[in-house]
């Protein structure tokens, strides 16, 4: 009975020590997400010119992420880390008029693919709220750079019917695509969460968004024509708690 007591203190004396943050430490994470959505309105308008006809308007979206990352740390309260994601998706939109006074159906389509690579170096601070140590509040700095190719299709047809309902004619028109982008991103931004260490090697992330950030954006696209436009955006993020995103992620703690 001895031996188990003195067994079971060592054990729960090893979990404590695991548990806790320090320097040497390293830590494995990946954070990764499928996702998929379909949104569909109908609109039935009895007025207007044309009046009487029937509307449909489907948006399909797809995004997948994944990101690795590896943090070590300096101190028991400082660590330093890079993550590199692999990221994209997809986005198709379809629009369907049919007209009561006119036998026609128009259609529209929309496609857009994306994917691309992010690295991002950062410096996290942590802050234990418990004597545990097993719930910490983290302050992380990051740097973001993003590079992504894009590409977007798209057409109008028109289908003609007789007094039968039967197919006369189509005619595909407006037809464009596909017009490629590259796009490049840099992020700088300052952003909190919380650290939940259940067990001695293992931890779950809870994070937000920037909460003070500036990011910018270069788009340059190229059409099937051969015309060339560029875009640039720059803008700052400061306690904008409207747009603040909740990300969620895994870690393995070793030596």
């Amino acid at each position: 009975m001895k031996k188990l007591f003195i067994t079971a203190c060592l054990l729960a004396a090893s979990q404590n020590i695991f548990a806790q943050l320090s320097a040497g430490m390293v830590a494995v994470g990946l954070t990764s997400a499928i996702t998929a959505n379909k949104t569909s309105n109908e609109y039935n308008f009895n007025s207007g010119n044309p009046n009487k006809y029937y509307s449909e308007y489907v948006v399909k979206q797809s995004t997948f992420n994944v990101s690795p990352s590896v943090s070590y740390f300096l101190s028991n309260r400082f660590a330093v880390g890079a993550q590199v994601g692999y990221v994209g998706y997809a986005n198709t939109t379809e629009t369907t008029d049919k007209y009561n006074a006119l036998p026609l159906t128009d259609y529209s389509y929309t496609k857009t693919t994306s994917a691309g690579i992010s690295v991002m170096p950062y410096v996290t601070y942590y802050i234990p709220l418990n004597d545990s140590n097993k719930v910490y509040f983290f302050v992380k700095g990051s740097y973001n750079f993003q590079n992504s190719t894009g590409k977007t299709s798209g057409y109008t047809e028109t289908t003609s019917y007789d007094g039968s309902g039967n197919v006369t004619n189509v005619v595909r028109s407006d037809e464009y695509g596909p017009n490629k982008t590259n796009t490049i991103g840099m992020q700088l931004g300052i952003s909190p969460g919380l650290l939940f260490m259940p067990g001695k090697k293992i931890g779950i992330e809870f994070s937000l968004g920037n909460l003070l950030g500036i990011n910018s954006t270069i788009s340059k696209t190229d059409d099937d024509n051969g015309n060339t436009s560029k875009a640039t955006t720059t803008n700052l993020e400061y306690f904008n708690f409207n747009t603040l995103s909740v990300g969620t992620g895994i870690y393995y703690f070793f030596r």
